[in-house]
């Protein structure tokens, strides 16, 4: 039995289903499918491999109740990589997702930081 151990790194983020701020719902099958076209062009560009879990949970903001999917990444042992790398490679990923979903804006946890990435300052007109 092989044994691979690391040093323990996660993060996660969170991308709402609806397109912009519409009604639109994102397709599960559309977002799986420009998450493992990310995966690739990182693993391209940087020859950094990103396994990810989806979780299915609820964006609740002061009106804003949109259904959202949770990505969540671990330091792969068969995969890994220097932290600097691995947060450089997920942020890369996070903004390709946010450009091809048509999402404002999300926020990414590590264990050391908190970065949340926007592309305008447009709040989602629910929220009051």
């Amino acid at each position: 039995m092989n044994r691979l151990s690391v040093k323990t790194f996660t993060a996660h983020f969170t991308f709402g289903l609806y397109t912009g701020y519409s009604d639109k719902v994102i397709n599960i099958e559309t977002l799986k499918q420009i998450l493992a076209d990310g995966q690739k062009k990182v693993k391209e560009e940087s020859n950094i491999f990103l396994s990810a879990k989806l979780s299915h949970c609820q964006i609740v903001f002061l009106g804003q109740d949109e259904p959202s999917v949770e990505i969540q990444f671990i330091q792969y042992p068969k995969f890994p990589a220097e932290e600097k790398a691995l947060k450089l490679a997920i942020t890369e990923l996070a903004i390709y997702m946010l450009e091809k979903l048509e999402q404002n804006r999300t926020v990414i946890v590590f264990p050391d930081e908190t970065l949340m990435l926007e592309q305008t300052s447009e709040i989602d007109p629910r929220i009051k």
